[in-house]
């Protein structure tokens, strides 16, 4: 089933790099959606996609991209699941918010 995330990332040391992160594991979990940082430097993340791809998402977004949870630069998370809008081709970095 198609569903849609909005997340939103905070922490120390979260920059262009962590950016280019989330949209490698999204594009190879077949998602379609966007990344971007907002003015008060957290990270959004709108992603669409099969339920079970956004789950794996999820589950990677909240540990970071380090494979031991200490050393993940994430500080602050929140999570909303609805339903998608499919207004997406891909998944990419935009510079706006």
């Amino acid at each position: 089933m198609q569903k849609c995330i909005e997340s939103t990332i905070s922490g120390k040391n979260l920059g262009y790099d962590y950016l280019l992160w989330i949209n490698r594991q999204a594009t190879r979990l077949g998602l379609k959606g966007i990344t971007f940082f907002k003015s008060d430097g957290s990270i959004k993340v709108i992603a669409e996609g099969e339920e079970k791809n956004l789950l794996f998402l999820i589950k990677k977004l909240r540990r970071g991209r380090f494979f031991f949870p200490i050393f993940s630069p994430v500080e602050n998370f929140s999570i909303t699941l609805h339903e998608p809008r499919n207004e997406f081709e891909n998944f990419s970095i935009s510079k706006t918010t």
